[in-house]
């Protein structure tokens, strides 16, 4: 039977097609800003089965209390975070107090607009414009928000980074979930690199870290997630959390500070215990493997007969 070279055309272009789709993630639907701060849209989610509470309407104070609550920790240990104890804390907030304040309306503006059928994405971005300094091979970046090692002397002179943390939002029952695709991701910013079309959907500067929510009784139990959710996915019963005490919020904004402050002192004491105890453990040790050298020493040792 001969093959209509048409039908096969149209065939290969579905399969690009679909393939295509596959590749890029969700379809973008509307956009509700976009600015060299960051970009909120709405967007089509994949599986066309799943049926979201949108639209919706929430508070502005709800709204910041979930954006400030995103806590993510680094999972490396004590000795693992020496090197950067004097910069970085352990647990930080995920979003600074700049950042809540403009993520939050336009989310909110997000949630009343979206369908069904449709979730809400978002990126905040820190820009850097790294200067060569004259002394060599120093690079000092204009940012205030940095994290040790960021600015590195191999970066192309005159060029402009971005570090940028995004992720998307959707109402399914009382719940909110919030999905984290990148934290602090630092990227290079070329001429067609905009803010929409840098979307990502592989967690990027999420490695040895892990999110997690404050006030921890507002987070709902893992039987409430659904196979779109993630390992960086948050699911807040943002009804609770709008009655609870605001004193339960996670209250420190260094969350992007690049030198230490004054903060909980009993989180600082229990930090260096910790320390103290692995060290110790190492001295022990030390100190073990040490007198094991000298007896193995003695015995091989021979005795001079007089």
């Amino acid at each position: 039977m001969p093959h209509d070279p048409r039908l096969a055309l149209a065939l290969l272009t579905g399969i690009t097609l679909a393939l295509s789709a596959c590749a890029t993630g969700p379809d973008l639907d509307l956009t509700i800003h976009a600015s060299e701060r960051g970009a909120v849209y709405v967007e089509r989610i994949p599986d066309r089965s799943f049926q979201a509470a949108h639209p919706m309407a929430l508070s502005a104070d709800t709204m910041a209390r979930v954006l400030r609550g995103v806590v993510v920790k680094d999972g490396r240990g004590a000795l693992g975070n020496l090197a950067t104890s004097a910069s970085k804390p352990e647990a930080v907030r995920a979003f600074a107090d700049e950042e809540v304040a403009y993520l939050a309306p336009l989310l909110i503006e997000g949630l009343t607009k979206a369908a069904s059928d449709q979730q809400i994405g978002f990126r905040v971005v820190k820009v850097s414009a790294p200067i060569q300094s004259q002394s060599g091979g120093l690079v000092f970046c204009l940012s205030d928000v940095r994290f040790p090692g960021v600015c590195e002397s191999d970066q192309s002179q005159g060029g402009v980074s971005e570090e940028s943390t995004a992720g998307s939002l959707y109402a399914y029952g009382r719940s909110l979930y919030l999905t984290l695709t990148e934290y602090r991701h630092r990227a290079e910013r070329t001429e067609s690199n905009t803010l929409v079309n840098r979307r990502m959907f592989n967690p990027a500067g999420l490695a040895n870290h892990t999110v997690h929510f404050v006030p921890e009784s507002a987070k709902r139990p893992d039987t409430y997630r659904t196979a779109r959710s993630t390992d960086a996915t948050l699911v807040i019963d943002y009804g609770l959390l709008a009655t609870m005490p605001a004193a339960s919020d996670m209250q420190p904004t260094t969350a992007q500070s690049p030198m230490p402050t004054k903060g909980d002192p009993t989180q600082r004491d229990t930090d260096m215990d910790e320390l103290r105890k692995e060290l110790q453990e190492i001295k022990k040790k030390l100190a073990e493997q040490e007198t094991e050298r000298v007896r193995s020493t003695q015995k091989l040792t021979p005795r001079l007969i007089p």
